[in-house]
């Protein structure tokens, strides 16, 4: 049975990445910089002997099925935006967001456990805990929703452990619910996104 590691950008995700690929091979799914060599720099620094690296795009689903079904496991940045039409609108910190729904269906197509991970900053340095917890069996929910917002309430739990080690900066909600009338809220007059 695979497993799939559900890890928030809290903490230091990198050093989790390290750890994992260190207990046995893993594919993790990433978003490919724009630049070719910002390609390049993350597949030498997350890279190495059991680090399997899947772009986020449309053939990642098809390999990370067959690392899954094979018994392997996987990485995932839970708490990304996806293109829209790509996810579901669930409740992040109070506020309707774009969930992915990548995990959820993963898990219910091939009946892998999904855990969190996360390797929070606890002293000055570089003193680090590391923390793998089961979630919610309501994640692998076969409704998307259902399993969305069970996705992101493990997120928020994790990110009020301290709130200063999650990554506030990267923008949950700029595409919004149709029909809701929002606007994105991170739009300026000088950035309309």
């Amino acid at each position: 049975k695979g497993v799939i590691v559900a890890a928030p950008h809290y903490g230091n995700w990198e050093l989790l990445n390290q750890w994992l690929a260190s207990r046995g091979p893993i594919a993790i799914v990433y978003k490919a910089p724009d630049e070719e060599v910002g390609d390049a720099f993350l597949q030498l620094v997350r890279g190495g002997d059991n680090v399997q690296q899947v772009r986020a795009e449309g053939p990642a689903v098809r390999q990370l099925f067959k690392v899954l079904k094979d018994g392997g496991a996987t990485g995932i940045l839970p708490d990304q935006q996806p293109k829209a039409g790509d996810g579901v609108f669930a409740p992040f910190f109070g506020v309707e967001a774009l969930t992915m729904t990548l995990v959820n269906r993963l898990a219910e197509r091939t009946g892998a456990t999904v855990l969190y991970g996360w390797c929070e900053r606890i002293g000055p340095g570089m003193e680090f805990a590391l923390h793998i917890e089961a979630t919610s069996p309501a994640v692998a929910d076969p409704d998307p929703r259902t399993a969305a917002t069970a996705l992101n309430a493990g997120i928020e739990r994790i990110a009020r452990r301290d709130p200063a080690q999650y990554q506030w900066t990267y923008k949950r909600y700029t595409l919004r619910p149709p029909q809701s009338g929002e606007d994105d809220p991170y739009a300026t007059e000088d950035h309309p996104h």
